[in-house]
């Protein structure tokens, strides 16, 4: 569903014909006025009234049954933030009281508002195509110079759009427009502090892992599918959803690596559980991820270029396929990485949290992984805050000083600028960090583990987000437990200890599992790799991607310098270029020539 507010009755009738929309605008209005609702299907939506006079409007209450039960069992004297807390868990919540709103999405912005002043009217939608077609904008080539640059810091960036004059809410942000139609994001995320032991935790996570399963199957009404990678995400999911006595179909992809052990691994699961397996051709025989036919799809456009793009072959089959199927919801492990993998953050947070424990395990991690000591004990013993350290990446970017080693570990990665951008796009670059360095948000964790964890779930719900705005014909509703604001809740407040082991990948998703998935299946081992894969699609288009490149939207755009990509194209290794690097180089080319 998708959905846009309006100050007034006026404006609706002014902007209708431009969504295409093919039903007479409605709206549901407070009584105050202000609150407006421009949706392509009123008939999902529920509106309740508070004893404070607050009224609430509530979409897909209708379609799903958990919603509906939420809803309709509100006390009229609940409190609007225990209300978001609970709904925003399922849906978008939409609140108005004395003619101010109050418009909320979800943590991992898998439920995401955009906004922007519009003729002067403050606009919000669920959708950025909305906006798009309201307000015609421009791109917007500071986030275009931004795409392309490595380990761009996801929370201090998540606001921008690709569309000049329209924004999202940051992570952990609501909308609040007041009676004369101003707006401004306001912070309702507050980390929790850890402090559970390593079983406890392990509980709480099964237990919210458990419930958002549950709560999904039971609001889809219908057949519901799954990733069944072989990789231990997706595979934890199924073994949690036939643990439920749930009936699915899993899906999967392989890869063309021998290497690649999780193919046997997934069949071996399949038919342990009695699991319909449906298995696609290999990835290097769809990979999209250098080829530059634009895609005519209007969201597609609206949303900037995918970092998906790569899998884009791949998710066209899987979709279809899973729609032929009647079913409405499918499980991916997306976030399984970030909640329980180790991250760059993780060795500050041990050090907090025991000191000689911390380098005991630092340094078997360093031997392991052949690392410099020095900079990670650096980085460990840091102290430097969010803000000073965004500060001072944002005055070396400017002034080109290289990052120190010991940011490895820090709040986020060293940023790098491609050596192919020119004059212009670093300028760009260097005016988008300065302006954030003047208003830098606070940080989303009490630590740099808790801050990238909760800022890459964000990450992967925009990528589901994506997924149900593209595919949207086919009803299909693309769901992720790992980004579950439950399970992330639970998992933040596990000591930092329980994401590293010498024996176990992943252990406290390890011992979540517990005599549910089979004893052994997480001892560490070779994991799943793609990267053959997008080196053989490279090598069979990298002659026509030179070829094609000759005509570039980017360097015609004064972003990147001919002469330096053309080496790059043909063999980015010679010029120590990433294969990655080179895909959102390509991603970036590839939206630009659908925009114009």
């Amino acid at each position: 569903m998708k959905f846009l507010t309006l100050p007034d009755r006026d404006v609706d009738q002014r902007f209708v014909s431009r969504l295409g929309w093919d039903i007479d605008p409605e709206v549901i209005r407070h009584p105050s006025g202000r609150l407006w609702i421009l949706t392509d299907d009123l008939s999902d939506w529920m509106v309740r009234d508070l004893s404070d006079g607050t009224r609430i409007a509530v979409p897909d209450a209708n379609s799903n049954p958990v919603i509906a039960t939420k809803v309709e069992g509100l006390a009229p004297h609940t409190s609007v933030d225990d209300i978001a807390s609970d709904l925003t868990l399922h849906t978008f919540l939409l609140a108005s009281t004395n003619g101010r709103q109050r418009l909320q999405g979800s943590l991992s912005t898998e439920r995401q508002l955009i906004w922007g002043v519009i003729h002067g009217v403050t606009l919000a939608s669920n959708s950025l195509h909305v906006l798009r077609e309201m307000a015609r904008p421009r791109v917007d080539e500071r986030w275009l110079a931004l795409s392309l640059v490595k380990s761009l810091p996801i929370h201090s960036f998540a606001p921008w759009t690709p569309w000049h004059g329209l924004s999202s809410l940051g992570i952990g942000e609501w909308l609040r427009i007041d009676a004369q139609g101003s707006a401004r994001p306001v912070r309702w995320w507050t980390p929790p502090a850890s402090g559970e032991d390593f079983v406890s935790s392990a509980e709480a996570v099964r237990a919210s892992l458990r419930e958002a399963l549950c709560e999904t199957v039971r609001g889809s009404g219908r057949r519901v599918s799954a990733d069944l990678s072989g990789g231990l995400d997706s595979t934890s999911l199924c073994f949690l959803l036939a643990d439920l006595g749930v009936e699915f179909t899993t899906y999967r992809t392989s890869s063309m690596s021998s290497w690649n052990d999780e193919t046997t691994r997934a069949r071996e699961v399949a038919g342990d559980l009695r699991l319909p397996l449906h298995e696609f051709a290999p990835l290097a025989e769809q990979s999209t991820a250098f080829d530059l036919d634009p895609d005519p799809n209007p969201a597609s456009i609206s949303e900037g270029p995918l970092v998906w793009a790569a899998s884009r072959g791949y998710l066209d089959l899987l979709v279809k396929e899973v729609g032929r199927t009647g079913a409405h919801v499918h499980f991916t492990g997306l976030g399984g990485d970030e909640l329980f993998d180790l991250v760059p953050g993780l060795f500050r947070a041990l050090r907090q949290e025991n000191p000689l424990t911390a380098l005991r395990q630092m340094r078997k991690f360093q031997l392991g992984q052949k690392l410099h000591l020095v900079p990670l004990l650096k980085g460990a013993f840091s102290r430097e805050s969010y803000q000073s350290y965004f500060t001072r990446i944002a005055t070396s970017i400017e002034r080109d000083i290289p990052s120190r080693p010991e940011d490895a570990y820090s709040w986020f990665p060293p940023v790098v600028l491609p050596h192919w951008l020119t004059a212009k796009a670093k300028d760009l670059i260097v005016e988008a960090f300065s302006d954030v360095a003047k208003s830098t948000p606070e940080p989303l964790g009490r630590d740099p583990l808790a801050h990238q964890t909760v800022e890459s779930i964000a990450f992967q719900g925009k990528i589901l987000r994506q997924f149900s705005e593209i595919y949207r014909q086919y009803e299909v509703r693309w769901c992720a437990p790992y980004t579950d604001i439950r399970v992330v809740r639970a998992v933040l407040n596990a000591p930092a200890s329980a994401r590293i082991s010498d024996s176990v990948d992943k252990p406290l998703l390890a011992a979540t599992l517990d005599h549910i998935a089979p004893r052994g299946f997480y001892d560490k081992r070779g994991r799943g790799d793609f990267t053959s894969d997008i080196y053989a699609e490279h090598q069979s288009r990298r002659d026509q991607l030179l070829t094609e490149f000759k005509d570039s939207r980017l360097v015609e755009r004064g972003i990147v310098e001919r002469d330096r990509i053309e080496p790059v194209l043909v063999e980015p290794a010679a010029a120590d270029v990433g294969l990655l690097e080179l895909e959102k180089l390509v991603t970036a080319e590839r939206w630009l020539r659908a925009v114009d």
